[in-house]
């Protein structure tokens, strides 16, 4: 069984590109023949280097998301019928669905932005529902924005986020030193755009005793609309500044590499993720990996990991962060939700998770 994954180059994309060669690389270590093509993220004819590859697979497994291939995800219409066409007629399309929207979202802007986006939604889910032979999401709260479209739940298999095994930490002193902090840090890290809610803990500042750390790339690779992102910065810092009172509001707005990434959560006592919306998280993953409690908000996503594991507390308004924060602080609540962050890597990182896809490949 040969497994042909499809992805985007890690120079164009991040999270996905990341996830995808972790996978085929737990892939390889269950003994499955797989091997990952990519293409250019928001760039749609650098996808046309891939298809005359896909001849000998048995199985062709595409990572979507909406706008992976650029305007407006309209290239998926053309994209899946090649893979037809160039693939041998034995192989199978399975695709993975990093996010799935639900016929009854609201999007912001006109009425005739949104009654465009829910027509586009509405045919693209359908189109992928057509030529896959089955369909991988991340949480089960995904389900029911999909089965709106009409898809089957017997053709839906959900496979959790692979977390990175065995990452190299630091001591909580050691990093706090080199990075310049002192006493309890919250961190929020990644991309700053507005669904990721860092101006829900900046307007709570001032109720919160320690330091609000927000570290993110300023450029976001993802995040193509520069004015947009732009924008939404210096909104934060200037929400940052009205209550900055207490001085435990602390910048660091610069591109990332790895080695700093992980002492950044090697220093944080706490991850922040005041998400709105239904969206699911690889800062999630990166928290599980470096085993570091999360405070999330009241979104389908971590409603779903809290079912099965303690490793985080709910906020249910913007108002519940400074006094949940307090709270698993705690010792003996900091304590447990240490060791579930342990018990769900331990049974969701890569090598458990390529085990789990061998069976499913082989099921198909």
């Amino acid at each position: 069984m040969k497994i042909a994954m499809i992805a985007p180059e890690y120079g164009s994309e991040k999270a996905i590109a990341f996830y995808s060669k972790n996978l085929v690389d737990a892939l390889k270590k269950s003994k499955i023949s797989a091997d990952l093509f990519t293409y250019t993220a928001g760039k749609p004819f650098s996808f046309l280097k891939i298809l005359g590859n896909l001849k000998d697979y048995d199985i062709v497994h595409v990572q979507h998301e909406y706008n992976l291939l650029g305007n407006y995800g309209i290239p998926f219409f053309i994209v899946f019928p090649l893979i037809k066409v160039f693939k041998s007629r034995k192989a199978k399309i399975v695709t993975t669905m990093h996010t799935a929207i639900s016929t009854k979202e609201k999007f912001l802007g006109s009425k005739i932005k949104n009654i465009l986006r829910k027509t586009l939604y509405f045919f693209q889910n359908r189109w992928i529902n057509f030529f896959s032979e089955k369909i991988i999401l991340h949480q089960n709260f995904f389900v029911e924005a999909l089965k709106g479209y009409g898809i089957q739940e017997k053709k839906i298999n959900i496979f959790p986020q692979g977390i990175l095994e065995n990452i190299k930490l630091i001591s909580k002193t050691k990093a706090k030193k080199e990075l310049n902090l002192k006493g309890k840090v919250y961190l929020i890290i990644g991309s700053l755009h507005r669904d990721h809610g860092a101006d829900i803990i900046l307007n709570n500042a001032e109720k919160i005793n320690g330091t609000i750390l927000i570290a993110g790339n300023p450029n976001a690779v993802n995040d193509r609309n520069v004015t947009k992102m732009k924008n939404w910065l210096d909104y934060l810092k200037g929400i940052a500044k009205k209550n900055n009172s207490k001085q435990n509001i602390r910048f660091d707005l610069k591109k990332i590499p790895n080695e700093l990434w992980w002492k950044y959560f090697s220093a944080a006592n706490l991850i922040l993720q005041p998400y709105r919306g239904s969206i699911g998280s690889g800062i999630f993953t990166d928290a599980m990996a470096s085993q570091t409690p999360i405070i999330g908000s009241n979104v389908p996503f971590f409603r779903g990991i809290l079912e099965n594991y303690k490793c985080l507390m709910i906020s249910k308004n913007d108002l519940e962060f400074p006094k949940n924060i307090k709270q698993a602080m705690i010792s003996s609540n900091y304590k447990s939700m240490k060791e579930e962050c342990k018990r769900y890597l331990k049974e969701n990182g890569y090598t458990p998770l390529g085990k789990r896809y061998k069976e499913f490949y082989s099921s198909i």
